[in-house]
């Protein structure tokens, strides 16, 4: 899961959305789609690790490790400035975490990130792919057998 978080986060750096040449909204609404579902994932992990169909204890400390990876790679950068192109941000941010990052998820995720941006022609067709990749992985995490965990995560507001 935070594999794919990743890989689409890259993806949102190399594909802001915006209206394409016909004002079509379908690469707007798919990128919209798949990287809130993306975060909706991590915050799971990273708030509500019990509702996930993983052992929880070992999710949230993944998580914290991969944060931990993330913010050391980034540590002292930033990724291009209001001017520079998504491709240039990209470009560098993908420099950036694979020449500093050790840790494998992070690897595994930039990795995928870029053969997803090199698989495909266009961003249409890459933001379908992840708005379908994240609805199968919403369909994996749901069925939670863990009733008392989203009663307390529906009374505080988290799984809303």
């Amino acid at each position: 899961m935070l594999t794919w978080h990743i890989a689409t986060s890259i993806l949102e750096v190399r594909y802001p959305y915006k209206h394409d040449q016909q004002g079509s909204l379908s690469i707007i609404d798919d990128g919209i789609a798949a990287t809130h579902l993306s975060r909706y994932c991590a915050y799971l992990v990273t708030c509500f690790p019990k509702l996930l169909p993983d052992y929880h204890v070992w999710s949230k400390n993944l998580y914290e490790a991969v944060k931990k990876d993330v913010e050391c790679a980034m540590t002292g950068h930033s990724v291009g400035g209001s001017s520079a192109s998504p491709e240039a941000k990209y470009q560098q941010l993908i420099e950036l975490l694979s020449t500093n990052s050790k840790h494998e998820v992070v690897k595994n995720g930039v990795k995928l990130g870029k053969q997803l941006v090199e698989s495909f022609s266009d961003n249409e067709t890459t933001w379908k792919l992840l708005v379908d990749v994240w609805s199968e992985m919403i369909l994996c995490v749901a069925p939670s057998d863990n009733l008392k965990e989203h009663k307390e995560a529906i009374a505080s507001g988290g799984d809303q």
